[in-house]
């Protein structure tokens, strides 16, 4: 059965990466959590995702340049609706607290030292309930240095090829388009290869939901955890 993961919790109706959103997502089904990871001027690590605070909180300018005092003082749900003021931005320590033992967590590294991560997980134990990705080049060389065993997600469209996702990016998970697992060759290549299949899908279409279902794959990493439960539930 393919598992549900959350992309930022349930962001269309929650505050995206706060502990409602990740409550909310599993109480629609989700399976899997995912989280983005950014890091304090003072070294504390965070679930954030841009670059800077004002688009998500009653802060402005980069995490990266403000203190973790400053950060916690922040509103991070007013902005998406009023019944959400309160929540925080959540430190990743209190986010994987949050989580564990109540589904896989999906950590996307945006910007941060790789060897706390690892360090945190470690602490935690939550080496198998965990996968990992991101875009930054030196952050995926870091963490296979620092936790080679990890399992990591890599994109199609950074691999080019199945065959290279595995060998060149230590890749367990392969990340592909609706678009992309309509090609039989893409899935065939990549079960062949010993990796799982995850198809990033963010769109509202019942019949691309349906056909993913239908697909078989490993995961599908969406914003829509409720429409993708009635499709799978529907091919089940």
């Amino acid at each position: 059965m393919t598992k549900i993961v959350s992309h930022r919790g349930a962001n269309k109706f929650a505050p995206e990466n706060t502990f409602a959103a990740a409550d909310l997502a599993l109480a629609q089904g989700a399976d899997v959590i995912e989280l983005d990871v950014r890091e304090s001027a003072d070294g504390v690590l965070y679930v954030h995702h841009d670059e800077t605070l004002d688009r998500t909180t009653n802060g402005t300018g980069p995490i990266g340049h403000m203190r973790s005092a400053d950060i916690d003082a922040l509103d991070a749900g007013r902005w998406f609706a009023p019944r959400f003021e309160g929540q925080r931005v959540p430190r990743l320590d209190a986010y994987l607290e949050h989580l564990r033992g109540r589904c896989e967590i999906y950590v996307e590294l945006k910007y941060c030292d790789t060897a706390k991560v690892a360090a945190l997980v470690r602490g935690l134990g939550l080496q198998r309930d965990t996968f990992y990705f991101s875009f930054s080049e030196e952050m995926r060389r870091d963490l296979q240095i620092i936790a080679p065993e990890f399992r990591k997600m890599i994109t199609l469209d950074i691999a080019k090829s199945p065959s290279l996702a595995s060998a060149l990016h230590h890749a367990a998970i392969l990340e592909i388009t609706p678009a992309q697992m309509r090609h039989p060759g893409i899935l065939e290549a990549t079960r062949k290869a010993g990796m799982d299949v995850m198809v990033y899908y963010g769109g509202q279409d019942p019949a691309i939901h349906a056909e993913i279902a239908a697909a078989g794959v490993d995961f599908i990493n969406t914003d829509n955890t409720e429409l993708f439960a009635a499709a799978r539930d529907a091919a089940a």
